[in-house]
């Protein structure tokens, strides 16, 4: 399913699998020396730091995603649009507080 998606759509993955075309996964070994691979890794990780604090803000929120979705994998992308976007919005209304929430943490799925 991963090597079928569209150009220009990607997954992040960790060092359990192999960069693919449509598969981004962090530098390991030797080559993560080198200083621009690790600056790489650095923002991969803020990366993957920023979705799951998003999806731990949109669990706490929207109770459809607090269990395992009961439907084709093909409609999860379609439901998930469903739920940023109102999600954003309350942000952006003030529905949702994140004053607790360390500066890093403010960036959400857009």
């Amino acid at each position: 399913m991963i090597q079928k998606m569209p150009l220009r759509r990607f997954v992040v993955g960790d060092n359990a699998y192999v960069c693919s075309r449509t598969l981004i996964t962090p530098f390991s070994g030797v080559e993560k020396d080198d200083p621009a691979k690790d600056s790489f890794n650095f923002y991969l990780s803020q990366l993957i730091l920023h979705i799951e604090q998003t999806f731990g803000l949109m669990t706490g929120k929207w109770r459809i995603i607090r269990q395992p979705l009961q439907m084709s994998l093909k409609n999860v992308g379609k439901i998930f649009m469903c739920i940023t976007r109102p999600h954003n919005f309350c942000i952006n209304e003030g529905n949702i507080s994140i004053n607790n929430i360390e500066g890093s943490e403010r960036e959400f799925i857009r």
